[in-house]
């Protein structure tokens, strides 16, 4: 069979984690279907959004907005409503309720005071095992004001998604921080502990995968190496951002163990995953002295150097070239 312990290292299909594959009963109560039939319908009309913005030119999508609205409607009001949309959607599919039913209300309130507000209500609560996705939405309306975060909520998020230990979500939360200039904002205002929290969340996901790579070697489970690889590729993504990890020896390490143990157990193409999200790792790095320790651990595995010298070869010497690391590391690293 092909499995995995968690559903995340190995199956992108679903957006969130398990939780959320949680059954809805068939039957339900008035309040309940008056809830699910308004969460349809935010459904379609922020389905119906998208479909617009792809096949209407923007010019068209602006004049219907204005007749609706009117008013002038700008690039950034076409953003918000896009986000309304989004936003009214999964408050409605969660079964909570939104502060306003008109889609222009609810794309101009104030979405990290609003985000608050859901915390308060909402957030120690299961949340009828929407638990993921209902973080995920807090932190994007958290970080939507790209120049106003509220760091303290954005912290107590990301601490609950690692005690949860969801790991999609807690990758997704990653991403969403790094794509939404989250840390870069966080650097400017020197917010260490916002760096320091999804520093954190990275290493729990490591660990995370650790364990589940762990479990289904010993169950004897199958790996799919392309949706391995995939997962592997986004998590390193953000491994590899600036200002989040100083010194990413441990996750080198960790990933060159991985590699070792699954071409133990013959499984090679998954050891040849892991040990190249160890070389990129190391190709990311700068300092001298780490980029050695990094280097010496991946020529140390098994098979570690044929890897280096079939898939990586001139890479990795253009990378050296590139970061003039010293010329004892770099020799050190040939003739080991």
């Amino acid at each position: 069979t092909v499995a995995s312990t968690y559903g995340f290292l190995f199956d992108e299909s679903s957006a969130y984690d398990d939780s959320l594959l949680s059954s809805v009963p068939e039957i339900f109560t008035k309040e309940e279907f008056h809830a699910k039939s308004k969460a349809l319908s935010f459904a379609m009309r922020h389905r119906a959004l998208r479909v617009a913005t792809i096949l209407c030119p923007q010019e068209v999508i602006r004049v219907v907005l204005e007749e609706t609205n009117s008013s002038d409607v700008g690039d950034d009001h076409l953003n918000k409503c896009a986000f309304g949309s989004f936003m009214a959607m999964e408050i409605e599919a969660m079964g909570l309720p939104l502060p306003h039913s008109d889609l222009a209300q609810l794309s101009v309130i104030h979405f990290p005071s609003y985000a608050r507000t859901i915390w308060r209500n909402h957030g120690g609560s299961s949340s009828r095992g929407f638990s993921g996705r209902l973080h995920l939405l807090l932190l994007e309306l958290c970080v939507n004001h790209h120049d106003t975060v509220d760091w303290e909520l954005f912290v107590l998020i990301f601490s609950e998604l690692k005690r949860l230990e969801l790991p999609r979500s807690l990758l997704l939360a990653c991403e969403c921080a790094v794509q939404s200039r989250a840390v870069s904002l966080a650097v400017a205002q020197k917010r260490l502990d916002v760096l320091q929290i999804i520093a954190s969340a990275t290493r729990k996901i490591a660990e995370l995968i650790f364990s589940e790579v762990e479990t289904n070697l010993g169950a004897g489970i199958e790996f799919d190496a392309s949706e391995c690889s995939s997962t592997l590729h986004r998590l390193v993504t953000v491994i590899n951002t600036e200002n989040i990890h100083a010194d990413p020896t441990c996750f080198v390490q960790a990933f060159s163990d991985l590699s070792n143990r699954c071409r133990g157990q013959g499984i090679q193409a998954i050891g040849a995953v892991f040990m190249k999200a160890a070389i990129r790792i190391t190709n990311h790095i700068t300092d001298p002295e780490a980029f050695h320790m990094t280097s010496s651990i991946i020529s140390s595995t098994t098979d570690g150097r044929d890897i280096i010298d079939e898939h990586m070869k001139y890479e990795w010497r253009d990378t050296c070239r590139e970061k003039s690391v010293c010329s004892e590391a770099i020799q050190s690293f040939e003739s080991s």
